[in-house]
């Protein structure tokens, strides 16, 4: 039987989404985007895939690692290369989780306040340090 729980996997690309926060924090500072320690994320976002792609035995999650993978390694200006990393990883995360509705499968949910979206966050970060 499958494991059923995708916790360890919300949680990494949770880690991720807030590595994304921080770094738009950074940049909206006036302090250089520094694209490393990001691009080193994605290796556990596509391990997270992967694994999720395992216990719901859907290998088309797969294609959510690849738009985030296709987006860390983009040439886009900093802050356009996070809002598109911010875009990919948020869609593959809220797919992931509807997923994980529909299969009775046991994830993290919100108790209060919902996570806030992580493209809007930084858009907003990102807004904010053009003044």
């Amino acid at each position: 039987m499958k494991n059923k729980d995708l916790r360890s996997e919300q949680i990494a690309l949770l880690r991720f989404e807030k590595s994304l926060t921080k770094a738009a924090e950074a940049k909206a500072s006036g302090k250089p985007l520094d694209k490393a320690p990001l691009i080193a994320g994605v290796a556990a976002v596509t391990a997270a895939a992967a694994s999720v792609a395992e216990k719901m035995g859907d290998a088309s999650l797969m294609q959510y690692a690849a738009e985030v993978e296709s987006a860390a390694f983009a040439t886009n200006d900093a802050n356009a290369w996070l809002m598109n990393l911010a875009e990919a990883v948020s869609k593959g995360h809220n797919a992931i989780e509807a997923l994980a509705q529909k299969g009775a499968f046991v994830f993290l949910q919100a108790g209060g306040t919902p996570k806030e979206n992580p493209p809007e966050v930084i858009a907003s970060l990102l807004m904010s340090g053009l003044s």
